[in-house]
């Protein structure tokens, strides 16, 4: 109980940065029992989702510790490429360690927030768990630039917290993020499915997970048809 309440008291008393940079080693197993053991079939049930093919580009943005850019390199194989992007250091130094050795995977220290040179480069981006991270003024920028990633004819998936979850669902959220995420409270107010369409995204799908507190968001960037 202790190490819970310590780890309330540093979350909201710290930057996020702060957060990430020093529980980097164990940030896998901490989202692990903050999820009550449902990070890892959540973040794989989102992947079968994206769908990666072999051959393909993917990106992995705010890719953390790196194990999902992994997965996806198994994916996409020895032809295919997987970038992972993220801003803290320590995220990108530990992703590095322990899969740099993968031939087909890259991992880049940047803020998603401002602009990156890829338009058109990526087959499919993949993000989890950190759009809600993100300053709400940032969140939609970011979809926006995603969506100039990808080629025509990519998808993206987006593996969170459901921003508009009802019911048990939603109480259940309000406590955990008042507890772990105050700073983040606005992501409820986040209008994620509006934002991905003025984007330019279409065929926006939901699907809910653990009863509503989690949700897979799938979007399409349409080909162009001459």
């Amino acid at each position: 109980m202790k190490c819970i309440c310590d780890l309330v008291l540093f979350l909201n008393n710290h930057q996020r940065s702060d957060f990430f940079h020093r529980t980097a080693p164990y940030y896998d197993t901490l989202l692990h029992l903050l999820t009550f053991g449902g990070y890892g079939r959540f973040l794989r049930q989102a992947i079968r989702i994206l769908a990666p093919q072999r051959g393909e580009k993917i990106l992995d943005l705010c890719s953390g510790t790196g194990r999902v850019a992994s997965w996806i390199s198994g994916e996409v194989g020895e032809e295919g490429e997987v970038v992972g992007m993220d801003i803290t250091e320590s995220m990108i130094d530990l992703a590095r360690k322990r899969y740099g050795v993968l031939p087909n995977v890259t991992f880049l220290k940047h803020d998603v927030t401002r602009p990156w040179d890829d338009q058109g480069h990526f087959d499919k981006i993949f993000m989890s768990f950190a759009l809600h991270e993100l300053p709400g003024k940032h969140r939609a920028g970011v979809l926006e630039r995603s969506y100039s990633a990808l080629r025509h004819g990519g998808r993206m998936v987006v593996a969170d917290f459901h921003p508009q979850p009802s019911g048990m669902a939603k109480i259940f959220s309000l406590i955990f993020f008042k507890m772990f995420e105050r700073r983040n409270l606005d992501f409820f107010s986040f209008p994620q499915n509006e934002a991905l369409r003025e984007a330019g995204f279409r065929k926006v799908k939901i699907l809910k997970v653990l009863g509503g507190i989690f949700q897979i968001t799938l979007a399409h960037k349409l080909k162009i048809i001459s």
